[in-house]
């Protein structure tokens, strides 16, 4: 068996009550979805579904109920959001030459030439939305921010991956070096003065012991 496999099985009862009772047994709920083909339901195992997800496969091979597996990608991820266990998941199926849709983590790498100086290197987003070719599908995007100088910025527009198509706004920021913040003394005035003995401050002329 691939290391990608998922193996799952068709359910027929739909709604929050239902998915409760999946969850309750240790199964997790689930939608198989395929350009102009109805949608397939199906549960999967929760143990087995963790254990693909620490592999981190772009690609899914689901196999229901021993029918030809399915080759496919997450689509979409729900999770409890007090625990962040996984409760709900749907998966993107395709056919070959078909372009795909996925959202993908960044992650930056190297040390700003920026940040050397005394910057602070500031992320932007921290996963993107593209689409490519199935052959081109990966777990996540490196974007080398080594030569970011102080108070420059890399967008989504300033990214070269021509197997990939990016979703987000080109101005979107990925990451920034900003000045760090210094902090200003305030000026303190000077001590008033403190007359020494013998002397009697007064305001305007002095006048004259007669």
């Amino acid at each position: 068996m691939s290391e990608n496999t998922l193996n799952a099985q068709h359910r027929g009862e739909y709604g929050k009550g239902a998915a409760r009772k999946l969850r309750a047994k240790g199964l997790i709920p689930g939608v198989y979805y395929l350009h102009n083909e109805v949608n397939i339901p199906f549960s999967v195992s929760q143990i087995a579904l963790n254990r693909l997800m620490r592999r981190r496969h772009p690609l899914i091979n689901l196999v229901i109920e021993s029918q030809r597996p399915r080759e496919c990608v997450i689509r979409e991820l729900q999770r409890d959001p007090v625990s962040e266990a996984i409760i709900h998941i749907d998966l993107q199926g395709f056919r070959e030459g078909e372009r795909i849709t996925l959202t993908v983590p960044i992650k930056l790498t190297g040390t700003p030439v920026g940040a050397k100086e005394g910057g602070i290197l500031e992320r932007g987003i921290v996963e993107a939305s593209i689409d490519c070719q199935p052959k081109d599908i990966t777990d996540h995007i490196e974007v080398d921010v080594s030569g970011l100088a102080l108070g420059h910025t890399i967008h989504i527009s300033d990214l070269h991956f021509p197997q990939f198509k990016f979703h987000p706004d080109p101005h979107t920021v990925v990451a920034h070096v900003a000045a760090p913040t210094i902090m200003k003394e305030r000026a303190v005035a000077p001590a008033e003065a403190v007359p020494t003995e013998g002397e009697t401050k007064t305001e305007g002329k002095s006048e004259e012991k007669k």
